[in-house]
């Protein structure tokens, strides 16, 4: 709170504008004496095979940059433009999240140059210059339309920090072609001064944050002060704080199980990633790692592998996913972690979690030795995670004991994946600043798949990203290792408790109590179990859903009775909604029947609402019932 009050105070008095002024401050030193130097070889002859396998789709995403697309957040294409559309550079400081009514993450996300990555990756495989030619014009088009220190793209250190990792890596690559001139190596070098010196500025604020935004800043620090260091005393300064702040992050982020404070899978990836950098920078330069900071990442990794479903690569979409994937090697999916688990597991444990495959292709980038030797597939017992599974089926119910801050408010959410398919997800994220409802509005309970009362958020939620009242969650022993059971305390202010019972009863069923206590007495309650479910087609019948994917189709049964006499109760409403669209049933609300792979996407799911009026406990029973047919049979 200290650190972010200082942030406000020199925001506000005009402090920043002065450490950062615009056109930033001129170099001490002759940039074409500094040699450039990343600590990882791109021209391995193990990653140009992984490459060719792979070349038919790499040439077809360069030659789409080329063309002038790319696709951001990993989503649908867009022209990769800098120019933020303002007539006058303003400064940093003096903008929030959105500039002209548009959302600034829109504004950043070409900037961050990972767009790059392809056209380097055909730069090996065929040497044709157009690609870095094509490079050294957009980074020249950046430094024309985006003065030092003017808003937007100057606006978060953690910006500044992505692209200095990015442009390293990428010039490594292009640095043997004609196209890579004096001229264009030292408009880099000068570049990369000006972003090192970005960071330190606001590095209380990413402290304030303790999340990826320090992570990502501390690491900027070590590049550029490890680039710098010979040249300015400025940027020892910038080494020494960046180690410091890095080393402290990641023991404070990382709980010893390896659950991230940020509770957020693409931000837990994210930080991987910064590690791996992390490391290979630290180990080039000849700087100890403390054991206790490999141990925490070492668990990280095991918390990732623990929750994989091998099949497709994916992870629940749990918490922010803000589209963020720092190093896009190894995979054609956005949502495909394999190629950070593959590469974490090598660095940090000493060994692969997988097979070689594709995903090989980002340790391979580091610099990681990938061996054809036994895997290792890391077993965790995570007390904010829990997973039981049966045959090509996983259950993954969620319940945390916070001791930071909540990203959403998911108490006893359930995931339910069967061979790939994800059944039951969570709906990510969409959006943080487009125009309303779509401000964060998918961290609220109310589309996932759990309990609501009344309406009402587990938590109370004071902003965007900030929730009062904090709902904690108690695992219980179960009489199995095969039954999860769990509540949480966030409806305690109404006079209820939630508890959830998961089972697999054998390989085609799965079961999910959901019982409702009253721990006081109270007026009646409204009680809505949800389920956002696959698309698919579908077929209501009283209280079953019968769900089509193809070959494969679920049935989804539900009842309630009162705890005191098992006598039956009748929902009041049973609704679909699709879009925000409603199929079926009473229940509206634009947010719901949507999921969200990556930011700035969203696409129709099926909301199941099932509502119950009650002031006694009541239990309900969900049975989930699995099975198959031919491909394409309607079942």
């Amino acid at each position: 709170m200290a650190d972010y009050a200082v942030y406000l105070m020199q925001k506000k008095t005009g402090r920043l504008v002065n450490k950062t002024p615009l056109g930033g401050f001129a170099l001490d030193f002759d940039p074409q004496a500094v040699e450039i130097y990343v600590p990882f070889d791109p021209f391995d002859p193990t990653l140009l095979e992984i490459l060719e396998k792979d070349r038919t789709r790499i040439l077809q995403k360069a030659d789409e940059i080329l063309d002038g697309w790319y696709h951001p957040f990993g989503g649908v294409k867009a022209p990769p433009t800098f120019d933020p559309g303002i007539e006058n550079p303003l400064h940093w400081s003096s903008v929030g999240d959105q500039l002209n009514g548009r959302d600034i993450k829109w504004l950043w996300e070409p900037a961050r140059f990972t767009w790059a990555f392809d056209l380097a990756k055909a730069w090996l495989l065929t040497r044709d210059d157009r690609y870095p030619r094509f490079f050294w014009e957009k980074f020249s088009e950046f430094i024309i339309l985006n003065p030092v220190n003017s808003a937007p793209n100057w606006t978060s250190a953690q910006e500044a920090a992505m692209r200095i990792v990015v442009w390293l890596m990428v010039y490594q690559v292009f640095r043997q072609s004609p196209a890579t001139t004096a001229g264009y190596t030292t408009q880099l070098v000068t570049t990369l001064w000006q972003h090192g010196a970005r960071i330190p500025a606001t590095i209380g604020y990413a402290r304030s944050q303790n999340n990826n935004h320090l992570l990502s800043e501390a690491l900027g620090l070590v590049i550029a002060g490890s680039l710098f260091s010979e040249k300015s005393p400025l940027a020892r300064n910038w080494l020494k704080t960046g180690v410091q702040e890095f080393n402290r992050a990641i023991l404070n982020q990382i709980e010893p199980d390896g659950t991230y404070s940020q509770h957020s899978t693409n931000y837990h990836r994210l930080m991987l990633q910064l590690a791996l950098i992390y490391c290979g920078y630290a180990n080039k330069i000849g700087i100890e790692i403390p054991n206790e900071v490999t141990t925490r990442l070492a668990a990280a990794t095991s918390w990732l592998a623990a929750q994989l479903d091998a099949t497709s690569g994916r992870l629940p979409n749990l918490g922010h996913n803000d589209g963020s994937l720092l190093l896009p090697m190894g995979t054609a999916e956005f949502r495909d972690y394999r190629p950070t688990l593959q590469a974490t597991a090598e660095a940090f444990m000493g060994q692969p979690c997988l097979p070689s495959g594709q995903w090989d292709e980002l340790a391979l980038w580091l610099g990681l030795p990938v061996k054809n030797k036994e895997t290792i597939i890391p077993t965790i017992t995570s007390p904010a995670v829990h997973v039981i599974r049966s045959s090509n089926k996983r259950a993954i119910l969620r319940g945390v004991t916070f001791h930071g801050r909540p990203a959403q408010a998911d108490q006893l959410h359930l995931d339910l994946w069967w061979d790939g398919l994800n059944i039951t997800q969570d709906a990510g994220t969409y959006s943080y600043n487009d125009a309303p409802p779509w401000q964060n509005p998918l961290s609220s309970t109310l589309v996932h798949n759990t309990l609501s009362v009344d309406d009402l958020d587990q938590m109370e939620k004071a902003s965007k990203f900030l929730w009062l009242r904090q709902a904690q969650a108690q695992w219980y022993d179960a009489p199995s290792k095969d039954i999860l059971m769990a509540s949480h305390n966030g409806y305690s202010r109404v006079g209820v408790m939630h508890q959830r019972i998961v089972t697999f009863v054998d390989e085609r069923h799965l079961e999910v109590i959901d019982q409702v206590h009253f721990i006081r007495k109270t007026d009646e309650r409204l009680i809505t179990l949800h389920w956002l479910l696959a698309d698919g087609l579908w077929q209501l019948d009283d209280n079953r859903l019968s769900l089509n994917y193809g070959s494969k189709q679920v049935k989804l049964d539900f009842k309630a009775m009162l705890k005191d006499d098992a006598s039956t109760i009748t929902p009041v409403d049973i609704s679909i909604v699709r879009g925000g669209e409603t199929l079926t049933g009473k229940r509206q609300n634009p947010i719901m029947g949507w999921a969200s792979d990556t930011y700035g996407e969203k696409h129709p799911a099926l909301s199941l609402s099932i509502q119950y009026h009650t002031r006694a406990d009541i239990q309900i029973v969900n049975g989930f019932e699995f099975s198959t047919s031919p491909s394409g049979s309607q079942g």
